[in-house]
């Protein structure tokens, strides 16, 4: 497997962000209460001032899907974490099921992390299938859920119960490429947690969405299984290995006779990659 450079993955995760920012920028044009709604989603407050939230029942709810992806995006934007995996690792500890200890994400010391997710392999059937029926995500948003997963809050407030994710990517649509955001809850109530625990959660209050071309769901499950496998690796690896973690900033060279240039707010600057060592191992031991 072609594995992305650091550059690539720098590329990526600015992609994705900027792209997340665009989409909660159209809510807002839709919807200009939206900004008003996030500060009382982020703070887990139910009650909102009359006239915030629409009327009609179809707005209402896109309103408060917006309102939570703009929230969550929030979050992350508190310390802006990203993690990335080395791919080789990532995709051979994917083989196997992944079992999260709740000890490592409450210890995790990376806040509300963005997680970067394998590079797609196309010629897949599933994934083919993946892409119009679901969509491919690139990255996952990790948060904090709390009253029963039905508010949001930060992995570092005293109120974090459970894991939430958000996978962000694309799914085709005859008019094109559309962004597509898809949320779950991670159980943290034992002493571990695995993918069938955050799956079965999940599908047994699963709502539908109209834009959503997947009706089946078995194959919401399996498509579940699939991400989050890497999400909880991931996670797993950040907090049991901290000695194979290196941050990656790209190297800066501003033009004679100019000041660099700023990072733009959204912008991101640098990211965690896990795993390298382990890789070079696994990938030498293969070799030989």
């Amino acid at each position: 497997m072609e594995q992305r450079t650091d550059k690539k993955t720098l590329e990526l995760t600015r992609e994705m962000v900027k792209a997340m920012a665009a989409h909660i920028q159209g809510g807002v044009s839709r919807y200009p209460a939206l900004r008003d709604l996030v500060p009382y989603v982020m703070a887990g407050i139910k009650q909102v001032p009359d006239g915030l939230i629409p009327t009609r029942p179809d707005d209402r709810r896109e309103m408060a899907a917006m309102g939570r992806d703009a929230a969550i995006h929030e979050l992350w934007r508190g310390g802006k974490a990203v993690l990335a995996m080395d791919e080789y690792l990532l995709a051979s500890l994917s083989e196997s099921p992944a079992e999260l200890p709740t000890a490592a994400v409450r210890s995790l010391e990376y806040r509300n992390p963005l997680i970067v997710l394998t590079t797609p392999d196309f010629s897949d059937e599933d994934t083919q299938y993946y892409r119009e029926k679901i969509g491919i995500p690139f990255v996952a948003y990790t948060f904090g859920r709390w009253d029963n997963g039905q508010l949001l809050c930060s992995t570092k407030d005293d109120r974090f119960e459970d894991l939430g994710v958000m996978f962000v990517g694309y799914i085709a649509t005859p008019e094109g490429l559309v962004l597509q955001t898809l949320r779950c809850t991670v159980p943290l109530g034992k002493q571990s947690t695995t993918v069938a625990d955050a799956v079965a959660r999940t599908v047994s209050g699963f709502h539908f969405s109209d834009d959503l071309a997947e009706k089946d769901i078995t194959r919401l499950a399996t498509w579940l299984r699939r991400y989050l496998t890497q999400v909880l690796h991931t996670v797993s690896y950040a907090d049991s290995n901290p000695q194979d973690a290196e941050v990656y900033r790209p190297p800066t060279k501003p033009a004679k006779g100019k000041k660099a240039r700023r990072p733009r707010l959204e912008e991101v600057t640098e990211f965690v990659k896990l795993g390298a060592g382990l890789s070079r191992e696994l990938r030498d031991l293969k070799e030989s």
